[in-house]
């Protein structure tokens, strides 16, 4: 149920997108009746390629390609689709992939009009500003907090080897592993004569 309506309101707002950019309708227009399947665990939202390239719900098939986003990048998708693209995991058929991704990378969604319609052009360019702008601080909040916890599980409280220790470690190894080759062949020599 919840992947119907994941797949209607990812379907109305792509064919949106597309009904403004012929482009990329002309670049899906081959794969027409292609199956794409878009996971965002816990979400799978499945689509069929349309004849004049939009995308419909695809009822049954196999999907001719498999796109993994991570759930976190959806947000930030209807505002900058190249963000969520930036990590995904593609598999299924090259050809359809990259032109999908090439599509998807490229449409430029404009939320201030869709919400326009709902509650007028000021209301929309304030309340998008609005979301652009706490979507880069969540974001920087987010970075900030990764850091600050990979600094204190490196430095201050060492559960984990750190890059530079790692490092330094494996040269060390190698070093060690060097000279015992080359005391082996020393002994090698002295037993020999």
């Amino acid at each position: 149920m919840i992947d119907q309506l994941a797949g209607s309101a990812a379907v109305t707002l792509l064919n949106r997108t597309l009904a403004r950019e012929q482009w990329a309708r002309d670049k899906l227009v081959p794969f027409a009746g292609r199956i794409a399947r878009f996971d965002a665990v816990p979400f799978a939202v499945t689509l069929q390629v349309a004849d004049d390239g939009t995308f419909t719900m695809a009822d049954k098939g196999e999907p001719a390609v498999t796109i993994g986003v991570a759930l976190s990048s959806l947000p930030l998708a209807m505002l900058d689709p190249s963000a969520a693209m930036k990590d995904v995991r593609l598999s299924g058929d090259a050809e359809f992939a990259q032109a999908l991704a090439f599509v998807l990378q490229n449409l430029r969604p404009e939320p201030e009009e869709e919400l326009s319609r709902f509650i007028g052009d000021a209301a929309a360019q304030r309340l998008v500003g609005f979301m652009r702008a706490s979507a880069s601080q969540w974001k920087q909040i987010a970075e900030n907090m990764l850091d600050n916890t990979a600094h204190y599980v490196v430095t201050e409280n060492p559960m984990v080897v750190g890059r530079n220790d790692l490092e330094n470690f494996s040269q060390d190894v190698n070093r060690l592993r060097d000279a015992v080759a080359r005391i082996e062949k020393r002994i090698d020599l002295l037993a020999r004569s």
